[in-house]
């Protein structure tokens, strides 16, 4: 028992450093970074994200079944270290959220409106760092915009919704061919 028990904290270490790894972060924090901006807080999730929802499920898929051939761990041993408590323990949940959420719809669709609000705050600090203009909300603690930063906010707003807007249309339109 103590050598499986041995072996399991190997497979264990051994996927916990391939995911914080630039092998498995990279691709995964690419894929979300183009693919989040379509999604919404919004309770109904829209057909985009089914399609999206595939695709993350086949990157997932493939960059660990090629870690796996790679050092040698066949899918049992996985499957067994990945449900084992030493997994819980020796990676964080942020880690495991981007293995989990290629099993979970709704966990997917949480972390990817996440990181569209990061991405839109990120856009948000650029366009106020290159006019210069820092919101008091960022500098004095105040929750109060000027009105050249109330307009770049409706300015962006309407960036990103056309730029959605372009997206489902393409969607749509690759559809119809298909």
């Amino acid at each position: 028992a103590g050598e499986e028990e041995g072996d399991v904290e190997w497979v264990v270490d051994t996927i916990a450093g391939f995911l914080r790894g630039p092998a498995w972060s990279i691709p995964i924090l690419e894929f979300m970074e183009q693919k989040c901006e379509v999604f919404d807080d919004e309770e109904e999730s829209k057909l985009s994200y089914t399609e999206i929802y595939q695709e993350y499920q086949a990157l997932v898929e493939r960059l660990l079944e090629d870690h796996l051939k790679e050092v040698g761990i066949n899918e049992e041993k996985f499957q067994e270290a990945f449900s084992s408590p030493l997994a819980k323990t020796h990676t964080s949940q942020a880690i495991l959220q981007t293995v989990l959420a290629a099993e979970d719809f709704r966990l997917f669709k949480k972390m990817m409106v996440q990181k569209n609000i990061e991405m839109q705050l990120q856009a948000i600090r650029i366009i106020e760092e290159r006019n210069g203009v820092l919101p008091d909300c960022l500098t004095e603690g105040s929750d109060v915009f000027s009105e050249i930063e109330q307009e770049e906010m409706k300015i962006l707003k309407e960036v990103l919704r056309k730029s959605k807007e372009e997206y489902e249309i393409e969607q749509e339109r690759k559809r119809t061919e298909d």
